[in-house]
């Protein structure tokens, strides 16, 4: 009875193994990212592939915030999706469904 219950968990491990010596491997996608020169100040953050931020001192807008640009290859051009405002979000951040300690 023992010696049958060891063949059966040690046949278990073999299969195990077994599966995940040859599971297959995920195949990994690069999409084409445009070339950016990105400064030394880090002014140019990556979000995602097409995508990017640019961080806007407040110089000529008065405020800092962060702008999101997409890449169009239709275009071959960046377009902006959108502007945050992080030290608003820093400052209130419960207004922007940010939990906080009290």
């Amino acid at each position: 009875m023992n010696d049958n219950f060891v063949k059966v968990v040690l046949m278990g491990i073999l299969i195990c193994l077994a599966v995940i010596a040859f599971k297959p491997t995920e195949k990994y996608i690069q999409s084409p990212t445009p070339n950016v020169s990105v400064d030394s100040k880090n002014r140019f953050i990556q979000i995602a592939p097409n995508t990017i931020g640019v961080v806007d001192t407040g110089h000529n807008t008065g405020k800092e915030q962060l702008v999101v640009f997409e890449y169009d290859s239709e275009n071959q051009a960046f377009k902006v999706v959108s502007s945050l405002d992080y030290q608003e979000i820093f400052t209130h951040p419960e207004e922007h469904g940010i939990p906080i300690r009290k």
